[in-house]
């Protein structure tokens, strides 16, 4: 009996855990080859840009899970990125986070562009 209440247990902390999730929640993974030290997301016309996802340094290869609230509506979101030792930024706009689960961020040194791909 005590294996079969801990194991419903288990299943309805699950439960609870996936849905708390927002179909929005995507992970930032830095493929840049550079130290990220800023990721902002906003909905379109929010230009103010003082929320960090990020509780310090990204380096190359590290990742960050951005996770919304029930507050925040909509499915399109600009997203700014800012590197270590660098004041410029740049922003990606009219991402649709109900599709994307995954943005991957990467530089071209060639061209000097940076884009993202997404799953």
């Amino acid at each position: 009996m005590r294996k079969i209440l801990v194991a419903l247990i288990a299943v309805i902390g699950l439960t609870a855990t996936a849905a708390l999730a927002d179909d929005r929640d995507f992970t930032v993974v830095n493929d840049t080859g550079y130290p990220i030290k800023f990721i902002g997301v906003n909905a379109p016309g929010d230009n103010n840009w003082n929320e960090n996802e990020l509780n310090g340094i990204m380096a190359h290869g590290g990742t960050v899970n951005v996770k919304f609230t029930k507050g925040d509506k909509g499915c399109t979101w600009n997203m700014v990125v800012g590197w270590e030792g660098y004041d410029s930024a740049v922003l990606f706009t009219d991402m649709d986070l109900c599709k994307i689960s995954k943005v991957t961020l990467r530089y071209d040194r060639d061209s000097k562009v940076t884009s993202y791909a997404w799953e």
